[in-house]
């Protein structure tokens, strides 16, 4: 998915070729993930030629964003806010200061204060 992010769609031989690591994966191995992707919905097929590009259904934000969202929501409210926390401690003080500006926009959506 990462390769298909920053490349925005890619045939099989492209993706492998992004791929980091040594040895390459094989070509089979990357193809046979590309279509496990492509029947989960998470990435699309179309023909060009006689190639097969794959391109991302979802950003690499949105992926993460439901990802976390399926992770917390299983989770008790002190757990999501501990997880929460310790996820804004990483972050720089720009980050966080964009961060805090969105969460007053969306304060003020819903009406309410930040």
């Amino acid at each position: 998915m990462f390769a298909l992010w920053r490349a925005g769609e890619g045939t099989v031989e492209q993706v492998r070729e992004r791929l980091s690591g040594s040895p390459r994966s094989a070509y089979t191995t990357v193809q046979t993930v590309l279509n496990r992707l492509a029947e989960r919905g998470l990435v699309s097929r179309s023909q060009r030629g006689r190639a097969l590009v794959y391109a991302p259904t979802l950003s690499e934000g949105a992926y993460l964003t439901r990802a976390l969202a399926r992770t917390l929501e299983g989770a008790s409210s002190e757990a999501r806010r501990t997880a929460l926390i310790e996820l804004l401690g990483g972050i720089g003080e720009t980050e966080l200061r964009q961060l805090r500006a969105q969460a007053r926009e969306i304060a003020e959506r819903r009406g309410a204060q930040p």
